[in-house]
């Protein structure tokens, strides 16, 4: 429910609603007042904007470090010009063909 992810830093409760739950919530009664009220909806607000951005950024480097060391094991990218001649498998192009509906 509460696990911080390994690519943000954040757990999803944290950034669907601003805030880590706690296990045994205050009892602190205190006055409120409408200006207080919205005092402390603006923090947060900005609150839950700043924890967004650093999750979309762990997510940006996060991307760049798996895409590093994907692209590690990839073979280097054959330049096909054009009137190369190539040779393709229809194998599974067959069996697409098979299985249609009108039975050609």
């Amino acid at each position: 429910m509460n696990t911080v992810n390994a690519s943000t830093g954040f757990s999803g409760f944290q950034l669907k609603s601003g805030f880590s739950p706690k296990v045994l919530p205050t009892i602190i009664l205190r006055e409120n007042t409408p200006d207080m009220d919205h005092t402390l909806a603006l923090k947060l607000i900005q609150s839950m904007e700043l924890d967004f951005l650093d999750a979309m950024d762990s997510l940006t480097a996060s991307k760049l470090i798996q895409s590093y060391y994907a692209n590690q094991h990839r073979d280097p990218e054959v330049p096909y010009e054009v009137g190369d001649m190539v040779m393709l498998s229809t194998l599974n192009r067959r069996r697409e063909y098979l299985h249609t509906s009108d039975g050609q």
